[in-house]
């Protein structure tokens, strides 16, 4: 390392050298920069410096450098000063010092005072075959690639000693790719009269079948799998591949190992080959949370193959390499598990009742940060510790469960005769959720309800609207309603009833929109409309005709405190003053601009819409004008073209002369 404080002290000591007015690089523009060079001894080492000169500045009688850089072995560092003659270090190599926006290459902007300055550079690292520039920037990146490798070498240095101790594959998992994970094949040669012997390729047994066919499927009489039917001599073209997962015990955590299954068939024998692609080590950390390690197999190291972090992939897009989900091996636990956080992990009932590739580090967190799964495992709840373990629900909130609780009813928040009933739906998070809300409710036949939910795909939370009647009768009105509407056209065309939970969820709206107009509930008749779709629009009708006439009261107050404030006339043209909410959808209309959705602003005082008139044509849209704030906002003709000369004239003097005014609002 460079000895700073000395550095300093030979700075202070030993002014730079200046450069005389009539040297020549100081008319030279192509130069930037101009370079100095001094051999000397500081701090006890030989050390090169370079005076890097502005040569604008240079030319114009500064002779400081803004640079001092010094160069003493492989070491290197630059004093650089500020505008303000402070000065700090820099690091940087030197082609990095003076980089600009296009990152053209600092030392393309330098030249070296004299012939003695570029050769005592080369002299100094021993390189005559490059120039001045090229022997210094060649020295500084062999440095750079120096500390990087060794950089590299200390990281890898970490993943070896993390490597350390693995225990080696548990015995069986060959047999067990084979016999469960890869697709089992029945061999066979020559197929007479539909009849063959042949081999099954996870068995390895040999059977004699009839009714053989290329690609049919059969089941092996001796293991009981699925069989496709292949003749050897097209066994060359499978290639099958499948991710396998084996969880082992490593200290006091677990080491989870992504295995990349791979076979082919050489003679109709199959090739099994298991490369491991991905390890997670998974623990407790000191405050209890559980931490997770990921490594990867990759080419580029030096000391190992291995590389901490999860595999990079192109735009976050899965592949066969990449992916860590897959087929759990599980011959080797419970007894891996023993001693560990996970002793009574579910994670191998969990499993087999799937059979199907999981991410095993997510269920091993989700064990640790909720220990009542394992209660939910063993009451048969698979699918919905699925849900919550792999955020299925993501679409819904997410459930309240109560895990302080024992009971498995009070744990799920449901009543105790809904237990069994969930367990045989095989509830997943939708279910639960919408239970729990119909059991809160105190909710008769939820399980009918629920139950003829899922049978006609309605997932929606129907308590609002058994406030106001019963499962029962619910169920019997959306019925006979679907019957009648489902084949309705709606205003644009097209199904306006395309399945019953359409049907669902406009009597839901009929309902709300019933409800805040104070209409009688209770009434049988407006409960339960013969026509659901004509009483919701005549419903919604009345709502809109309200709305309006208290818009259009808005309105008028809006331009009745203005009326005649505003008026201007001049050069054949005027402003007039819309008479209605029409009048501005008309004017929208007419020009082919977007003022028409401003009726709801203008009714809220929140702008103002004026009309620019020809005097000759006052009846005829010509512009439209916002005021907004006491100014003039926005000035749109047909086709949202902005303001002609004449126009923007006008429009200036009114804004000045009359908005402007005190008067004005």
């Amino acid at each position: 390392m460079l000895d700073k404080k000395a550095l300093c002290k030979f700075a202070a000591d030993n002014p730079a050298p200046a450069i005389p007015p009539g040297h020549g690089l100081l008319h030279a523009p192509q130069v930037d920069y101009i370079v100095r060079t001094a051999v000397k001894i500081i701090g006890h080492r030989r050390t090169l410096v370079l005076y890097i000169y502005d040569r604008k500045r240079a030319a114009g009688g500064d002779s400081t450098p803004v640079w001092t850089m010094f160069q003493a072995g492989e070491d290197y560092i630059t004093l650089a000063r500020r505008g303000d003659g402070s000065t700090r270090w820099r690091t940087a190599a030197f082609e990095n010092l003076g980089r600009d926006y296009y990152f053209k290459y600092f030392k393309e902007k330098c030249a070296f005072y004299s012939t003695q300055d570029e050769e005592r550079v080369c002299g100094f690292f021993r390189d005559h075959d490059h120039s001045g520039m090229a022997a210094l920037t060649r020295a500084q990146q062999a440095t750079l690639d120096k500390r990087l490798r060794e950089r590299l070498l200390r990281r890898e240095e970490k993943v070896l000693a993390r490597m350390e101790g693995i225990p080696a594959l548990p015995g069986g998992v060959e047999s067990w790719a084979r016999r469960e994970i890869l697709p089992a094949y029945f061999i066979y040669g020559h197929a007479r009269k539909g009849v063959a012997k042949g081999v099954c390729s996870s068995c390895g047994h040999g059977a004699e079948l009839s009714g053989v066919r290329y690609k049919g499927e059969a089941a092996c009489p001796h293991c009981g799998r699925e069989m496709t039917m292949i003749s050897k001599g097209r066994t060359k073209y499978i290639h099958d591949r499948e991710t396998g997962v084996v969880l082992q015990r490593m200290g006091a955590g677990l080491i989870v190992r992504i295995l990349k299954i791979q076979t082919k068939y050489q003679d109709a024998a199959p090739a099994i080959t298991i490369t491991e692609n991905a390890r997670q080590f998974v623990s407790l950390g000191p405050d209890g949370a559980v931490e997770c390690g990921h490594y990867y197999l990759s080419d580029d190291g030096n000391l190992t193959k291995w590389k901490a972090g999860i595999r990079p992939v192109y735009y976050s897009q899965p592949t066969y390499e990449s992916t860590t989900d897959g087929y759990l091996f599980c011959g080797n636990l419970p007894e891996d598990l023993a001693g560990t956080p996970w002793q009574y992990c579910p994670i191998v009932p969990f499993y087999q009742h799937g059979s199907g590739p999981m991410t095993v580090s997510m269920f091993l967190r989700a064990h640790v940060e909720h220990p009542r799964y394992e209660h939910l495992v063993k009451m048969g709840f698979y699918k919905l510790v699925c849900d919550m373990v792999y955020h299925s629900y993501r679409y819904y909130p997410a459930p309240e469960l109560d895990e302080t609780q024992n009971r498995t009813h009070r744990l799920l928040g449901v009543g105790v005769e809904d237990v069994g009933f969930l367990r045989d739906l095989n509830t997943g998070v939708e279910e639960l959720q919408l239970l729990q809300a119909y059991h809160q409710s105190g909710v008769k036949d939820r399980q009918k309800l629920l139950a003829w939910q899922i049978e006609r795909k309605i997932d929606m939370d129907l308590s609002p609207i058994l406030a106001h009647t019963t499962p029962h009768k619910l169920m019997r009105y959306v019925d006979g309603q679907y019957n009648l509407l489902q084949g309705r056209e709606g205003k644009y065309g097209g199904l306006r009833y395309d399945s019953i939970k359409a049907v669902v969820r406009e009597y839901a709206d009929y309902l709300d929109m019933c409800e805040k107009q104070h209409y009688d509930l209770k009434n049988s008749f407006v409960l339960f409309p013969k026509d659901l779709q004509k009483s919701h629009d005549r419903v919604a009708e009345r709502i809109k005709i309200k709305a309006d006439m208290k818009m259009r009261e808005d309105f008028q107050a809006a331009y009745k405190r203005v009326k005649g404030q505003l008026d201007f006339e001049r050069d054949g043209m005027k402003i007039v003053y819309p008479a209605s909410l029409d009048d501005i959808v008309a004017e929208g209309q007419a020009l082919h601009h977007c003022v028409g959705g401003y009726v709801g602003k203008v009714a809220a005082k929140k702008t103002m819409i004026l009309f620019l008139r020809r005097c000759d044509e006052v009846e005829k849209p010509f512009y439209t004008v916002e005021v907004l704030h006491g100014k003039v906002e926005q000035v749109r003709g047909a086709g949202n073209q902005a303001a002609t000369p004449e126009v923007a004239a006008f429009m200036d003097r009114w804004e000045r002369q009359v908005l402007q005014a005190p008067a004005a609002a």
